[in-house]
Formats: structure tokens, sequence, C-alpha cells
């Protein structure tokens, strides 16, 4: 995610409210924060997930570097599974797949 450079102003504009508050109310907010951040990275998740299909061929940049691909067999609530050409099986983000050009 790239976000604008306005730390300064953030700070500026939250320090005052956040100083007044207590331990506790500061854990609660957390939590509310939390699940927020939670719940939009769960609809970023399954609005990728929604231009996929099974049977469809993905490619997909692997942690080692090697673009590998394959086809998706399975969509799970928050990762697609897919299989390669090897015979790997692979569980991977949605947000990391494209679709392959035939």
């Amino acid at each position: 995610m790239n976000f604008p450079d306005d730390t300064d102003a953030l700070l500026k504009r939250f320090d005052p409210l956040l100083r007044n508050l207590t331990f506790h109310e500061l854990t609660l907010l957390n939590r509310f924060v939390v699940d927020r951040i939670k719940l939009m990275q769960k609809a970023g998740a399954l609005v990728s997930m929604a231009q996929f299909r099974v049977g469809e061929r993905v490619t997909w940049d692997g942690s080692d570097g090697i673009i590998r691909s394959g086809i998706i067999i399975r969509l799970n609530q928050k990762t697609a599974s897919v299989l390669t050409g090897e015979g790997g099986y692979w569980t991977v983000s949605p947000q990391l797949l494209r679709k392959q050009e035939e």
C-alpha cells in the first residue's frame, strides 16, 4: 500500500486526542483499529478473489523470485489453491495472482 506522506499532519491531529486517553481507552481503541484493518484486508481479498474462477490459468511471483504458473483448483476463503505443471500444489493470496495470457 502506498500512502501519502502526511505523517506529521496526522500526528498533529491525533496527538492531543490520544494524550488524554487512559491505558484502558487506548487498549480499546487499538482493538477497534485492528478489527477495522482486518475487515478492510478481508474485503480486499474478496474483491481480488472475485476476479478468478476454478480452472483458470494464473501466474504469480514466488518469494524466491521465480515466476510460477498453474491452474486454480479451489478458491478458499482467503487463498486460491493452485496446481502447477510440475505437480506442485500452492496456496496463494489472490492479490498476488495474475491471469495468465493465453
